[in-house]
């Protein structure tokens, strides 16, 4: 398909979820996904937020958070994060220490005493984030580089033990609570937990602003994953693991719409679309589609309405155009466009 047919799919296709025809089925869905990009800023904590609110209405939902800023459980919990224990940090430090597991039913919380908007949705849990999962990547590389220096089978066994730590971890609260769905949030740098997000993750969901610097992070983040001398391979080797999540979903954030044409993406955001695109196709062996232009989603530039949704845990579906809230001082109106974000949000959910 040539890159005008492609960007054309992707525009029409865009087009159809915000005047309400059904988006074509995809060909694979997944149980275990990781919402991930090597950028900061591009929205992908108010992604992962609203995403689990969608997902929750229809899956029983389990909910990872492995990034040390820990926006999603800052979004879930509030105030409350600062007295939940143990975290996925306390979790994966007995995992890779071997100083025995933790109590599965001591760490996952469910959501709904916590979140007021889940009420009403599927069961959901969350294990919580920590802000010590920032020191995490030096415990998780010495361990693997100590790893390294063993024989035989020592070595890759120990290692794989160590990668494998948050698919473990998952793998035992499902056995408690039979989760159909687990949404991983992750950081914007790979070392760490994120790494180990993807070890368990089936598929990733990346979002990508529509800006430059979001695009060479998308370049980066493919090159990752599909590289055999960057990291996520070359220890994969070392643990004699052949895992690798597919790409199920490039979400681009910040989508500007054309002020003459309804429904029709500006000519600033066809072009990141379009650079987005030629990057992808670059690694069209890493999709869960022969055709990775049915793996784009836009997502509208929310505004204001996202900072809201985050600052006072609303998900955007449950916001009214109109409505005003103070923010940190400021006065902030939900704009008009949370109900194109509605659509789209509802649409990406049903591919998953």
């Amino acid at each position: 398909m040539s890159d005008n047919s492609s960007i054309n799919k992707i525009l029409e296709r865009s087009q159809a979820v915000l005047t309400g025809e059904p988006s074509p089925e995809r060909s694979q869905k997944f149980k275990t996904y990781a919402i991930s990009n090597f950028r900061g800023g591009i929205g992908k904590s108010t992604l992962a937020f609203n995403l689990a609110y969608e997902i929750s209405r229809k899956y029983s939902v389990l909910l990872l958070d492995t990034c040390s800023q820990r926006n999603l459980s800052q979004n879930i919990f509030g105030d409350d994060l600062y007295d939940l224990k143990p975290t996925l940090y306390d979790a994966l430090v007995a995992e890779i220490a071997g100083s025995g597991k933790l109590d599965t039913s001591d760490l996952v919380t469910s959501v709904k005493p916590f979140c007021q908007a889940f009420t009403g949705s599927k069961p959901s849990f969350m294990v919580p984030g920590s802000t010590e999962l920032f020191l995490f990547p030096s415990l998780l590389y010495s361990q693997l580089a100590q790893f390294s220096q063993l024989t035989g089978g020592h070595s890759s066994g120990a290692s794989s033990r160590v990668l494998l730590s948050i698919k473990h971890i998952v793998e035992e609260i499902i056995k408690l609570h039979d989760s159909d769905k687990v949404l991983i949030d992750t950081s914007p740098f790979f070392g760490g937990a994120t790494h180990l997000a993807w070890e368990a993750a089936e598929a990733l969901i990346i979002p990508v602003r529509v800006d430059q610097h979001s695009i060479e992070a998308l370049d980066l983040t493919l090159n990752m994953l599909g590289n055999e001398d960057m990291d996520f391979q070359k220890f994969n080797s070392q643990a004699n693991l052949k895992h690798k999540p597919k790409v199920h979903a490039i979400a681009m954030t910040h989508c500007g719409w054309n002020r003459q044409r309804a429904n029709t993406p500006d000519s600033s955001t066809k072009f990141f679309v379009e650079s987005a695109l030629a990057i992808a196709k670059k690694y069209e062996h890493l999709f869960s589609e022969n055709d990775v232009a049915e793996c784009f989603y836009l997502l509208d530039d929310f505004h204001s309405s996202g900072r809201i949704s985050g600052k006072q845990r609303i998900p955007l579906s449950k916001l009214v155009s109109g409505r005003k809230f103070t923010i940190d001082g400021q006065r902030l109106e939900v704009n008009p466009s949370v109900d194109r974000y509605k659509k789209e949000m509802k649409n990406l959910m049903e591919a998953l």
